[in-house]
């Protein structure tokens, strides 16, 4: 490459991230987020939204995700809620430890004492994908704290006689491992059933990212695998959240997008028999992260969840 034409390339990228960086910026101070770090303990960073005495409601986001995804989502809800929204550790800029041991528990207990921190006891929880069993998880060993859970996709439920992205993993495929723009566009159409217009600068910021993390994520993944090396696996059940789901006592709403090629919709009956005070919605046309490909629609049926209650 000569010297012009890497000018040229560094020029290319630092515009890429500037566009993003600022597009996000713009985001979260519209939304009047305030951005956070925990103080003690792992560091995590995470935004809050507060308008004085509201109900309170806790997200979070999926695999290889940030908060920042879901401030679309969050402009539905800061009239009427107030919004607690982290970076998963391991993801965003929430803390990245090669020695820590990011399984489901320990996930669990970092962001409880994070909400703890910021002292909210009781809050509606809702999760996508990893961050949905994160939710069950907390839902399960926090019953105090939970008032309500909603459930997008969530990650941690395993039908063995039906394919998954789990059957992918432990046959040594993985969608996160990304290395070119090819696979990167692969993964934003398993994602999404209609992936989002993405400017070319931007696409191409995103895409260096992934593929700088793509080693990071597989060690993630590693550790919430606990070891598993195939379906057959006796720890399988250990590992999942199968037989644990009717300990959720929290009404609970399941919302699944019909076109995920993650998780099978046949996985949100399975939800819906073991939670017992729980109601199942499918959409139409969405994919893996149905809060990100439709907000507005997403975040009615939410809405009128909550306030039924």
């Amino acid at each position: 490459m000569s010297e012009r034409s890497s000018v040229l390339e560094r020029i290319k990228r630092s515009v890429g991230e500037d566009i993003y960086e600022n597009y996000v910026k713009l985001r979260r101070v519209m939304l009047g987020a305030e951005i956070k770090v925990t103080t003690s303990g792992p560091r995590i960073e995470y935004v809050v939204i507060q308008r004085g005495q509201r109900p309170r409601v806790v997200f979070l986001h999926g695999f290889a995700d940030c908060k920042e995804n879901f401030f679309d989502s969050a402009h539905m809800l800061v009239t009427d809620y107030n919004l607690l929204i982290p970076d998963l550790p391991g993801f965003g800029k929430s803390f990245k430890k090669k020695k820590g041991r990011y399984n489901l528990q320990n996930y669990s207990d970092w962001l409880v004492d994070a909400i703890r921190a910021e002292g909210w006891t009781q809050f509606h929880l809702m999760g996508n994908s990893l961050g949905g069993a994160i939710a069950l998880d907390i839902a399960i060993r926090y019953p105090d704290m939970v008032q309500t859970l909603t459930v997008l996709d969530p990650a941690g439920i395993v039908v063995a006689e039906v394919p998954s992205i789990y059957h992918e993993f432990l046959n040594g495929r993985s969608v996160f491992e990304i290395h070119s723009p090819m696979q990167f566009e692969y993964f934003l159409h398993r994602v999404f059933h209609k992936p989002p217009i993405i400017p070319p600068l931007v696409r191409e910021h995103l895409f260096r990212e992934f593929s700088r993390l793509s080693r990071w994520n597989g060690k993630i993944l590693s550790d919430l695998l606990e070891g598993l090396t195939s379906m057959n696996d006796p720890r399988l059940e250990e590992v999942s959240l199968n037989h644990r789901l009717k300990d959720v006592k929290a009404p609970t709403l399941i919302l699944w997008g019909d076109r995920d090629s993650f998780f099978p919709p046949v996985t949100g009956h399975l939800l819906r028999k073991e939670i017992k005070n729980s109601q199942l919605k499918f959409l139409k046309g969405l994919g893996h992260s149905p809060q990100n490909e439709s907000p507005i629609l997403v975040m009615k049926i939410v809405k009128e969840f909550l306030k039924g209650l």
